[in-house]
């Protein structure tokens, strides 16, 4: 027979459970957010141009001024630092490497550069100069590089001279191994970089 101590025992006990359980239900629950940042970054457009105004020529004979323009146009929103080099390679009618100049001395091709191009002890020519550069900013174009290459009227072929028997007639040939009937090439190379970081890397 169940008393009412029992009762109030058992009653006891189950409310101490339903205590015991809210209890460790609110241990468990918390408090969360969320947050979503969109950063865009814009960049700005870098478009150099190179743009040359060259015709080669059929018979480039001494003292013939070719004209021959190199210049830079900034099409970009970034300004923008130049600097060139170039090399030059004279080929025989045999297929042989010919130096620069005869045997004279004299360099049987004049190029007139520009001015406003400076070149420095590192061996590039720099737009402005290596320690003051000129900013080329959007839509500005540059000065040419080079203006025109002129074939040295005092440069000397390599001839062979043939008389006739009696004398009269003298023929003159070309060896072969000279400036007559070679191919002369001049290979042009520009550079541009940032602004604001061509003193850091050149």
């Amino acid at each position: 027979m169940k008393t009412k101590e029992n009762k109030s025992r058992r009653r006891l006990l189950i409310l101490l459970g339903n205590s015991i359980f809210v209890i460790i239900g609110t241990t468990l629950a918390y408090f969360t957010t969320s947050d979503t940042f969109i950063n865009v970054f814009k960049i700005p457009k870098y478009e150099p141009q190179v743009v040359e105004v060259f015709e080669s020529p059929d018979n480039w004979v001494p003292g013939t001024t070719t004209k021959n323009e190199v210049k830079v146009t900034n099409n970009g929103n970034i300004d923008i630092a130049i600097r060139a080099t170039y090399e030059e390679k004279w080929i025989s009618e045999n297929g042989d490497n010919l130096p620069l100049n005869d045997f004279e001395g004299n360099f049987a091709a004049i190029i007139s550069f520009n001015d406003s191009w400076i070149k420095n002890s590192d061996g590039y020519y720099y737009y402005g100069s290596k320690e003051n550069l000129t900013k080329l900013s959007t839509s500005e174009v540059s000065s040419s590089f080079i203006n025109s290459v002129t074939f040295n009227k005092n440069i000397k072929a390599s001839l062979t001279k043939t008389e006739s028997a009696d004398g009269k007639t003298i023929t003159y040939e070309s060896t072969g191994a000279s400036y007559d009937g070679a191919k002369y090439t001049l290979t042009i190379k520009i550079d541009t970089i940032q602004y604001d970081q061509a003193n850091n890397v050149w």
